[in-house]
């Protein structure tokens, strides 16, 4: 702001607003849904208060009118009229944590690997897998993955998080020469160093992705070999997708089973009675009576996953049945119908 570089200073304001909505307030929804007022709850609000204030007050030279609209609704006696009038927020190293941010950074690096190779393979985010493997060179980042495997678990919607020691395990790395440059090094002898390199174990091949190179014998000659003298070529183990980003790889199990893709479709109902609940403008906490119908792929996912949809919306009643007026809600291939009114 100082300099008015203001593009310097948006960027990082928009990234929070969107770690704020995408991780704190959707990752705490259940807290703030708890009917009684126990510690948790209380702190969750509190946590979203002071930031949203703060929030205000940082966008106030950027966003004038919708950082006003925020601290009206925010502010409580002997705070200032207007955010403008409001004196600019302070740093305060107290409030940092940057342990659990490195750590938030590495669950999140996974998560949204995670995330990639199911819009990469059209794999929804709705339908539940049956794991997700992890193999990273970085102790620290490892152990950290290990804590957070809760939540990992969650956000990629899977049943399992897997750890596995070598990434062997979930690709096969084969190579071989490549005559065009190792030709004029080799000469005559390029046939049995090509046959030498298709011999290379798949821990050499990736040491040299990651930029090692190794040293072979050729005709008595000692021959140093890197990832531009080889054509490499990397194949995913069956049944599974697989995305590196630095030091970490994540694989996704492709299969999906009756029981998962049941599921698949009452998280597609669950979404669908959100949006549904907030565009007939009930609060958050509001409770609601839940009318459900569809084709008989269908009532089996509902007889299966009835009490977690009603877990998730809020439904105090649920009952399968065809009424009138009913809403849409699409699911893949398959289409629910849903009434809802409040409780």
């Amino acid at each position: 702001f100082e300099s008015y570089d203001m593009q310097k200073a948006i960027d990082p304001i928009v990234d929070f607003i969107d770690a704020l909505n995408n991780w704190f307030i959707r990752r705490s929804r259940r807290r703030f849904w708890r009917s009684e007022n126990d510690g948790d709850k209380v702190g969750a609000y509190a946590v979203l208060y002071r930031v949203l204030r703060r929030l205000a007050l940082a966008l106030a030279p950027i966003a004038p009118f919708v950082s006003e609209a925020m601290w009206q609704n925010l502010r409580r006696d002997g705070d200032a009229d207007s955010v403008h009038l409001a004196a600019y927020p302070e740093y305060d190293q107290s409030y940092r944590d940057e342990d659990l941010e490195w750590k938030m950074a590495a669950v999140r690096k996974a998560v949204s690997t995670g995330r990639a190779l199911r819009y990469q393979h059209e794999l929804k985010i709705r339908q539940p897998l049956a794991t997700v493997q992890l193999v990273t060179r970085d102790s620290r980042e490892r152990a950290v993955l290990l804590e957070m495997e809760d939540i990992i678990r969650d956000e990629l919607n899977v049943k399992e998080v897997v750890f596995r020691d070598d990434e062997e395990e979930l690709v096969r790395y084969t190579a071989k020469a490549n005559f065009r440059v190792l030709g004029k090094e080799l000469g005559k002898d390029m046939k049995e160093g090509a046959a030498i390199i298709e011999k290379l174990s798949g821990r050499q091949i990736a040491g040299l992705l990651e930029g090692s190179s190794l040293v072979i014998e050729v005709a008595g000659r000692s021959i140093e070999i890197s990832a531009s003298k080889v054509d490499i070529r990397r194949e995913e183990r069956e049944g599974l997708r697989v995305l590196n980003e630095g030091t970490l790889t994540v694989a996704l199990d492709a299969e999906i089973s009756q029981e998962l893709l049941d599921e698949g479709n009452a998280r597609d109902l669950v979404r669908g009675v959100q949006t549904l609940r907030k565009d007939s403008g009930f609060a958050v906490t509001d409770r609601i009576n839940l009318s459900v119908h569809g084709n008989d792929v269908l009532q089996r996912a509902w007889n299966a996953f009835s009490e977690f949809v009603a877990a998730e919306t809020l439904a105090s009643t649920v009952e399968w049945e065809l009424k009138p007026d009913m809403t849409a809600i699409d699911a893949g291939n398959e289409t629910w119908k849903v009434a809802l009114r409040k409780a």
